[in-house]
């Protein structure tokens, strides 16, 4: 596993799996990311480069997890609970000491400057909470422009946003508002907005900082995902913890060495990272869902290599991760592998996953008894789904799995 790696591939990642919350809006953080990044040629903030402003925008919603908390921030300007997704998302970085720098900004980037500028923070942080905060806020007048003018482009929404912008007395820098409208006069800011352009340019930016992502780095930035996937459905807290305990624990018996098994912890914590771009309505669904409910659940598999595999760390661990809805008769899904494509890295999770889920408390049933559960694993052997020789281990160890699983 290579340990130095670059800080923008990795953020760009966290990025990614903030936008797959937005499912009718995605690259909110990146809009903010790169329109604060302009703002910035126009500013002299001390202790934040350019490109550190940048970062700050595009990890800012760190803390949201469910649609709808991503919808009320992009079609509302201002509401009374908007300050919960700062909190949660400082939480979040607290134990990742390669964003240290910016928690000040996550914690008050909805803070009023009329506030924000008699707190007991660096005026530096005050600066770019404020900008950060400003450009969120351009963004979702963005995002209301475009719904009710659907055939314009982001360049026709410039001078509505303007007009707006000076309106909002007392929320932001004035400092800001002046310079978001010099660098917004150029047409060329707009035009990158656009998707595909947009995408482009934020992997053109030269951000040379390296960090070392070893093996609990790795873990540390797994647990900030984990902790947004299990909080955006109440039906699911804690789920990728103990899943990827108990995957760890299966994986001891394998022979799997101590720094194989961190990394299958990982990709326990990590295997439903795509369920963010998952509409809330659909998780917690207690009925049956539909055909396009079913196909939506299918890609979430899918959606976590695609994000993950863009770190070289985590290549690996995506891979088992993307698996966990694979069956060996390749019945199962997003890519209808069959046995002679799973590793038992893949295999265990598979496992891991369904045992935690039955063992869990759920709103709609509650928590099956290990027995119960190793007769559904058995019944699923017979079927040629699942490995017998890690339900046979799960099996003879049904108490401690049970154990692992809910506490």
């Amino acid at each position: 596993m290579q340990e130095n790696q670059s800080f923008k591939d990795l953020t760009l990642m966290i990025s990614d799996v903030i936008d797959q919350v937005g499912v009718d809006d995605t690259q909110h953080g990146k809009r903010v990311g790169y329109m604060a990044w302009k703002c910035s040629e126009y500013l002299n903030i001390p202790e934040f480069e350019p490109t550190d402003i940048l970062v700050a925008g595009l990890i800012h919603d760190i803390g949201v997890s469910s649609t709808q908390d991503h919808e009320l921030l992009v079609t509302l300007l201002d509401w009374e609970r908007a300050n919960l997704h700062c909190i949660e998302g400082v939480k979040r970085l607290n134990n990742l000491s390669f964003y240290t720098q910016y928690i000040e900004v996550i914690q008050y980037h909805h803070t009023h400057w009329d506030e924000l500028k008699k707190l007991p923070i660096s005026d530096s942080s005050k600066q770019v909470a404020s900008l950060i905060f400003m450009i969120d806020r351009v963004d979702a007048l963005l995002f209301q422009y475009l719904a009710d003018n659907p055939h314009d482009e982001p360049v026709h929404a410039r001078e509505s946003i303007h007009a707006s912008l000076l309106e909002m007395d007392g929320f932001f820098n004035p400092v800001m508002i002046d310079v978001f409208v010099q660098a917004s006069m150029i047409d060329a800011f707009w035009f990158n907005l656009e998707p595909n352009h947009l995408t482009r340019y934020l992997h053109a930016i030269d951000i040379p900082k390296q960090i070392v992502l070893d093996i609990s780095a790795l873990e540390a930035v797994a647990l900030i995902l984990a902790a947004a996937v299990d909080a955006k459905s109440p039906y699911t807290a804690d789920h990728s913890l103990h899943v990827g305990a108990l995957a760890a624990y299966i994986g001891q018996h394998f022979d799997l060495n101590s720094k194989r098994c961190q990394q299958l912890k990982i990709a326990g914590y990590l295997h439903d990272i795509g369920k963010l771009h998952i509409p809330d309505r659909i998780l917690d669904k207690q009925g049956p869902l539909d055909a396009k409910e079913v196909m939506a659940m299918h890609r979430h598999g899918f959606e976590a290599r695609d994000i993950l595999e863009q770190v070289v760390p985590f290549q690996e661990i995506a891979q088992w991760a993307c698996q966990h809805h694979e069956y060996l008769d390749g019945s199962g899904y997003p890519y209808h592998l069959r046995a002679a494509d799973l590793p038992i890295e893949s295999r265990i999770l598979t496992v891991a996953d369904i045992f935690q889920a039955l063992a869990q408390n759920r709103p709609y049933r509650a928590s099956m008894p290990a027995d119960k559960i190793v007769t559904i694993l058995l019944g699923l052997v017979q079927e040629g789904k699942i490995d017998p020789d890690v339900v046979h281990f799960v099996e003879q160890n049904k108490s401690l799995c049970w154990q692992i699983a809910t506490q």
